[in-house]
């Protein structure tokens, strides 16, 4: 379908000529030999061939789309823009025009047309004083943010969950114009923060310890009792008393009892501490009560574990071989349900004090036992953040604190590092320790006043934001002579981290960007030691996830009824396994082709299944986990044969040819169809059905209208070379009792049968397209903005720099890091 581009965009040329390309041959880049240079090769080349195959519908009586090219035989008269002259060169590139009732040129003809359009466009974009681009201050998207608090606290806690969905913008949801702050959004930031400040740091005065004290009516008794009349209990020898405590930590807990012997200069006794097994746990010693509400005190240290704890003690001679840890009573060990039920119920009703009690026969007096702890609170209640972030507790007297804001600094300033991503003076440090200090002089702990300036530190712009200052910022630096800034050390550490790894940077790369040692050589070798670290998932995850759709797949539905296995947890495997593919290619720096030609993939159990095959080493596993498994006699090979790719490019009950050649022609080729012209009806498919007409049969009759032909005609083929597989991705020889078509030609006369030879057709015929559009891709996530048409000679540089070793993945993105756009941004005042 013809596109509604305006044509009058070749005035660009006069602007200039390539510095790079002219300079490779020695020519003199003045204006008047450029302008000179490009007025020639146009009125030798380009026009001429515009003349002859696009002027019979595309002149200014016959605007055919509001295409007037008549304008185009002097260039002085022309303006438009680069953008859609580089859609004009897509389309006639891929032979989506002419249209197939018109002259066609040859295949020489249409090359020599489409280099001249590439040389204008070079010229019109890569002038003597390339331009970086500006970038807005990005705010970290969804992904970013929950990667951010995981590399910055060792959590994965993930808070932007409950974020509202982000803006995208070329492609991508770390586009910077598009990242906007809406107040809603900003509360949710706010209450991100608090939550995660109270996880990383648990304030210890808000842990639930035990502090229980029972006196002589809530023990529990075994033996004859007497109360006297300060409520103690005189009980007669080998009586004893227990208590019931909900231990809820483990710890170090201290035993406290207080009770006495009551015959006047009798000698002191041991009171021994058991547990419910039995088995002495503490003793100490016990002495003459004192009369009237006296006692005597002892205490035990006990460990305990968490859970009902029962206590009971028991007085001894000092002559009673006791021995803790080993003395056993089985009384205690076997205490009947039914006593025990009976001493319950006894403490309801209170026994009246009597004056006079026969001390000789009521011998040993129980008066209090007492439970207190964890003296320390288990190291397992507390973060793993706990330590690393409270360096240092300001000392306590009583309930106040002193040294407050001092002891705050040194808490905060590594952390303040970290989120800032560079150095932070002491000055700004000392802002968020006056927030520790004003909350203990409001009566708030230090811990909690530590939680508050974490808190603040992650709503604060230096950590959400990331603003590459202007040169009044930089140390006074001034643009250069194309208005360019380069960035900080700081800057480049940022990038390159939120690029690779959508996160911090790390302690190396700070370090390095502290030194002022990231440059040169050490950046290659920083984006290696990137790569290779598990944190560059995130590529396969957010960057090849977005460029390939594989991400929309979560949102997509199929026809359960006909497709009875479609679940999430399947379209969780199906883009796993696009994902493991990228990541693959990536680690091991294969060339971007082998996306469309890899002879294995990684699948898990439910892909295996789906796809039919039964791979050795999944056999005896339950997980999820995925394997690499060979694609070799199988009729599948590369993303183009991934479930995901045929799955979300397909409608919920049936395959979509167009939809899949669209897709191959955006993600693959980096041509997207135009939309079609209005007016132009749907596929009636009630209709072909009735008329016992295939798919395929019905994309040949509404391809018959001339003005779908020339773009369905190239689209159409390609999705049908993907007809082979079902609408979520199953293999299939037939359809509606017909044997599947999956036959297709492409301009060239380049002609296929099946989506095996599809893959490989396009790997080696289109591998510089392909490469194009990876990196173009790639450029675009890497700086969070749309490309400009000064651009694209960054993008032609990378290609003629990676093409000796067939565009290998890592080296694309080490070109991309190197370039211009990535390590400069453009002066803005």
């Amino acid at each position: 379908m013809p596109t509604r581009i305006h044509f009058n965009v070749l005035a660009f040329v006069l602007i200039a000529i390539s510095n790079a390309r002219l300079l490779a041959d020695g020519s003199d880049t003045s204006p008047s030999k450029t302008h000179s240079a490009a007025t020639e090769h146009w009125s030798k080349v380009g026009w001429p061939l515009l003349q002859k195959y696009c002027l019979d519908c595309h002149n200014a009586d016959n605007a055919e789309a509001e295409w007037d090219l008549s304008n185009f035989e002097t260039l002085s008269d022309s303006d438009g823009g680069v953008n859609s002259m580089e859609r004009v060169m897509e389309m006639v590139r891929f032979g989506a025009m002419p249209p197939e009732d018109a002259d066609l040129p040859s295949d020489d003809e249409r090359k020599q047309l489409v280099e001249a359009l590439d040389q204008s466009m070079f010229a019109v974009s890569c002038d003597t004083r390339p331009r970086p681009g500006k970038v807005t201050a990005r705010r970290l998207n969804r992904a970013e943010y929950n990667r951010s608090i995981r590399d910055l606290f060792e959590m994965d806690l993930r808070p932007a969950d409950q974020f509202p969905s982000d803006e995208t913008g070329a492609g991508f949801d770390n586009n910077g114009d598009l990242l906007s702050m809406s107040p809603l959004l900003m509360e949710k930031y706010l209450s991100a923060a608090e939550e995660v400040a109270e996880a990383v740091i648990v304030d210890p005065d808000t842990i639930e310890t035990l502090e229980e004290n029972r006196p002589s009516d809530q023990l529990y008794t075994h033996g004859d009792r007497k109360v006297g009349s300060f409520f103690g209990l005189f009980m007669k020898p080998n009586s004893f008393v227990w208590a019931d405590f909900d231990v809820r930590l483990a710890g170090e807990y201290r035993l406290s009892f207080a009770g006495g012997v009551t015959p006047s200069g009798a000698e002191s006794q041991i009171a021994g501490v058991f547990d419910e097994t039995g088995i002495l746990v503490g003793t100490m010693t016990i002495k003459h009560f004192g009369r009237s509400g006296g006692s005597s005190r002892g205490e035990v240290k006990l460990n305990l574990k968490p859970g009902k704890r029962r206590l009971l003690v028991q007085y001894f001679g000092k002559d009673e071989p006791l021995e803790i840890g080993t003395t056993y009573r089985k009384d205690f060990d076997s205490l009947d349900p039914a006593f025990v039920k009976r001493a319950h119920a006894s403490i309801k009703t209170p026994l009246k004090p009597e004056r006079d009690i026969e001390y000789d026969d009521y011998s040993v007096l129980f008066r209090s036992m007492s439970l207190t702890g964890p003296s320390k609170i288990p190291d397992e209640l507390f973060p793993r953040t706990q330590k690393t972030l409270v360096r240092k507790v300001a000392p306590r007297r009583g309930e106040g604190w002193y040294d407050v804001d001092e002891s705050a600094a040194v808490c905060l300033k590594p952390l303040m590092r970290n989120a800032f991503r560079g150095p932070v003076s002491d000055e700004e440090v000392e802002r968020y320790a006056d927030l520790v200090l004003a909350a203990t002089r409001r009566g708030e702990s230090y811990h909690r006043g530590l939680q508050i300036a974490v808190a603040a530190v992650l709503v604060s712009p230096r950590f959400l934001f990331r603003v590459e200052s202007p040169p009044s910022q930089t140390n006074g630096k001034q643009p250069d002579a194309a208005e360019s800034v380069a960035l900080t050390q700081h800057q480049l550490a940022t990038r390159l981290s939120y690029f690779l790894w959508s996160s911090i940077p790390d302690e190396t790369l700070l370090r390095l960007a502290d030194q002022g040692k990231l440059k040169d050589a050490e950046v290659p070798r920083q984006i290696k030691r990137m790569l290779d670290d598990p944190k560059s998932e995130s590529l396969a995850t957010e960057f090849a996830s977005q460029w390939l759709g594989v991400r929309k797949l979560a949102d997509h539905d199929a026809d359960t009824e006909q497709f009875k296995t479609f679940d999430s947890n399947l379209k969780s495997s199906m883009a796993g396994e696009t994902e493991n593919l990228f990541q693959h290619i990536l680690r091991q720096n294969r060339p971007v082709s082998e996306l469309l030609t890899a002879d294995y993939t990684f699948v898990n159990k439910p892909l295996a299944q789906h796809y039919g095959l039964s791979p050795k080493n999944l056999a005896n596993t339950n997980d999820d986990r995925f394997v690499k498994v060979s694609l070799e006699a199988t009729p599948r090979r590369g993303i183009l044969s991934h479930a995901s790719v045929l799955t979300l490019t397909s409608n919920p009950n049936r395959t979509s040819p167009v939809g899949r050649g669209k897709w191959i022609l955006e993600n693959v080729l980096g041509t997207p169809p135009p939309e079609p012209p209005p007016g132009v009806p749907e596929i009636d498919e009630a209709k072909l059905s009735s008329a016992g007409l295939s798919f395929r049969e019905q994309l040949e009759q509404h391809r018959a209208d001339p003005s779908c032909a020339s773009c369905h005609r190239v689209m159409d083929q390609l999705g049908f070379g993907l007809e082979q597989f079902d609408a979520v991705g199953q293999f299939r020889k037939n359809e509606g009792g017909k044997p599947i078509d999956a036959s297709g030609e492409l301009p060239g006369r380049r002609e296929f049968n099946g989506a095996v030879e599809l893959s490989e057709l396009l790997g080696k015929t289109e591998t510089e397209s392909f490469a194009r559009t990876a990196t173009t891709r790639l450029l675009t996530y890497a700086i969070g903005r749309e490309l400009t048409p000064n651009d694209r000679c960054v993008v032609d540089a990378i290609i003629e720099e990676t093409a000796d070793k067939n565009y290998r993945f890592v080296d694309l993105i080490t070109e991309v890091i190197m370039s211009r756009p990535f390590q400069f941004y453009e002066w803005q005042i």
